[in-house]
């Protein structure tokens, strides 16, 4: 009888072992919201994966390799750097920019968030209002910078697109998110002098006038490179202007520090004056919410920022002052100091990207397993991108920010730790980036 109750015990056991990778779903028909992402409790926590590697501190790249790695994403195109920013661009670019913009959104979407259809008529406003007819074939730049969390629009204009009714968590429009002190070069208007056509370090697109400043190239270049800075760390860092609350800024936001004050650090702020144009005033953050310069590029410091963002919801373009899997992955690497681009396609093909394309799921699994590095290593579907954080059992882990809805449950919509088998991803993964500027001596990947 003892013989067959351990039997038992060890079968029971060996199920729940073989399930703790996947979601808590009951056993029935319809669709159901996800509340329990993983049964295995530890899975939330980055000191579970940090304690299965051998030298979680050992540096990926130094602050030079750093350098070179950027360097090379903005010489292939896949970063706009403000320093090379010019003082004139052609204007057939611009235009071409512009109607391009126009034209997906104007193709793409059908709704407006109440349901009602989009009319043609909505659209040629718009276009009326892009005066692209004022566009000379060569057009002297201005320079900005946002003085606030400011989204970024396809065509401008504040209202929610979407492709299809109800899709209220998806506007098509929102192209992105900028937060305090992100550099622009400012390359047309509207007619109304409303909204400014930008070109933002990662991105391109509308933005509101009142949410930016006008300054000289000069003056910006010396608020982006000072002497001394500090990084946020935090998934979302309060900022003090005048001793209030003036906005909040994302993680990876980089800021002049001037001195210490309690428990507090006194940081340089773009604002607006009087007249429109630049100024800055002293603004205050606390000590906990950043570092003094980058993070050291190491696997311990990936994960812990990482796992900051556990739960936190999911934002498309940066909706809601939130992040989407792209941004997600590109705040966690800027508090090391890497300029990732802001698209999941192009984030793919930085570093050293490898195909995994016409595999079995269980090839890329071996796959991953053998070539995926923790904490420089991001995988890749179709629209989506993960940040690998290690092994389990034979199973690959990433850690994302995803919308996740599949025909038997609700979308997740936020920052979770999964399976590469959540969703079947891994039959969709087509590629793992290692992101390094060069491979390991005897590496012949």
């Amino acid at each position: 009888m003892k013989y067959y109750i351990i039997v038992f015990l060890l079968l029971v056991s060996g199920c729940k072992d073989i399930e703790e990778n996947k979601p808590l779903l009951a056993d029935q028909k319809g669709k159901q919201p996800i509340f329990i992402v993983n049964r295995n409790r530890h899975f939330k926590m980055a000191e579970f994966w940090l304690d299965k590697l051998e030298n979680p501190d050992r540096v990926i790249l130094d602050s030079d390799a750093i350098e070179r790695f950027n360097t090379k994403l903005i010489s292939d195109g896949k970063v706009y750097d403000f320093n090379r920013s010019s003082r004139f661009y052609s204007g057939s670019y611009i235009r071409a920019s512009i109607e391009g913009m126009y034209k997906n959104i104007s193709n793409g979407v059908k709704y407006f968030i109440d349901g009602n259809r989009v009319s043609r008529s909505f659209f040629r406003e718009i276009y009326s209002d892009l005066d692209l007819d004022s566009i000379d074939s060569k057009e002297r730049a201005r320079f900005a910078l946002t003085i606030r969390y400011a989204n970024q629009k396809l065509i401008p204009v504040e209202l929610e697109l979407l492709k299809r009714r109800g899709e209220i968590y998806f506007d098509r429009n929102q192209n992105s998110a900028l937060d305090i002190g992100t550099p622009l070069v400012v390359l047309h208007s509207t007619r109304d002098g409303r909204w400014h056509f930008v070109v933002a370090p990662t991105s391109s697109g509308w933005v509101r006038d009142e949410d930016i400043a006008f300054g000289s190239k000069e003056e910006i270049l010396d608020y982006l490179n000072p002497k001394n800075f500090v990084v946020t760390i935090d998934a979302k860092s309060a900022i003090l202007v005048e001793g209030n609350y003036y906005d909040y800024v994302r993680m990876g936001v980089k800021f002049p520090a001037l001195l210490g004050v309690d428990k507090n650090i006194v940081i340089v702020v773009p604002q607006k004056g009087e007249d429109g144009n630049l100024i800055f005033l002293n603004g205050m953050i606390s000590k906990s919410s950043v570092n003094r310069g980058y993070l050291t590029y190491t696997p311990r410091n990936i994960l812990i920022q990482a796992f900051k963002f556990l739960n936190a919801p999911y934002g498309w373009g940066g909706s809601f002052g939130e992040q989407d899997c792209s941004k997600f992955v590109q705040e966690v690497f800027a508090t090391v100091g890497l300029r990732l681009p802001r698209n999941s396609t192009t984030q793919s093909l930085v570093g050293y990207p490898i195909s995994l394309n016409g595999l079995t799921k269980e090839e890329k699994i071996d796959n991953i397993l053998r070539i995926a590095e923790v904490g420089s290593t991001i995988i890749h579907l179709k629209g989506h991108i993960m940040l690998y954080i290690g092994e389990h059992k034979g199973e690959p882990f990433v850690i994302q920010t995803v919308w996740g809805e599949s025909s038997r449950h609700f979308a997740l919509g936020r920052t979770a730790v999964t399976s590469l088998r959540f969703n079947d991803y891994i039959n969709r993964v087509d590629f793992i980036t290692i992101l390094r500027d060069k491979l390991k001596e005897g590496d012949n990947r």
